[in-house]
């Protein structure tokens, strides 16, 4: 019989997964950023004006840029998708809400840096939508989700402790 260690060792070398605690963690933030890339780039291809379309771009292009300078992920994360997908926008504000407070609440999470620059845009069209009493309800919905979905991620990547 080994000793925990052994075990743990062996349990991920069965699944594929690093040994490194360092390692797994450099993955895990260059899947966070893949998933920010993807959630950008669908954000654009939906918007309603152009000038929409090139600014989620450049989010696009930023969470790109993170992406090629992080260690490849060797595969997804699950915690992050089915969080990810436990929250499903119904327009493009909630969309754009979204991809605004996921991008910081998963960096948080991950323990990752993150170019707050594209971000800037998002700020501004959701502070618009505030002024629109119906879509600013929906969008603080919207946030309080995720803001729930943030606490049971971190929880679930040992960030975010039980007491």
């Amino acid at each position: 019989m080994g000793t925990l260690r052994d075990m743990q060792k062996s349990e991920e070398e069965r699944s594929g997964q690093p040994a490194d605690r360092a390692e797994r963690e450099a993955e895990r933030a260059g899947y966070q950023a893949l998933a920010d890339f993807e959630r950008w780039a669908a954000l654009g291809a939906t918007a309603p004006a152009f000038a929409d379309r090139l600014a989620a771009a450049g989010s696009a292009a930023a969470a790109h840029r993170r992406l090629v300078d992080s260690p490849a992920p060797t595969g997804p994360d699950p915690r992050l998708d089915e969080a990810e997908h436990r929250v499903r926008p119904g327009d493009w504000w909630e969309e754009l809400a979204k991809a605004f407070h996921w991008q910081r609440l998963t960096a948080q999470a991950y323990s990752v840096e993150f170019d707050p620059e594209p971000q800037r845009w998002a700020g501004e069209r959701l502070a618009e939508a505030a002024g629109e009493r119906t879509v600013a309800d929906r969008l603080a919905l919207v946030e309080r989700r995720l803001a729930g979905e943030a606490l049971v991620l971190r929880y679930a990547l040992g960030t975010l402790s039980a007491s």
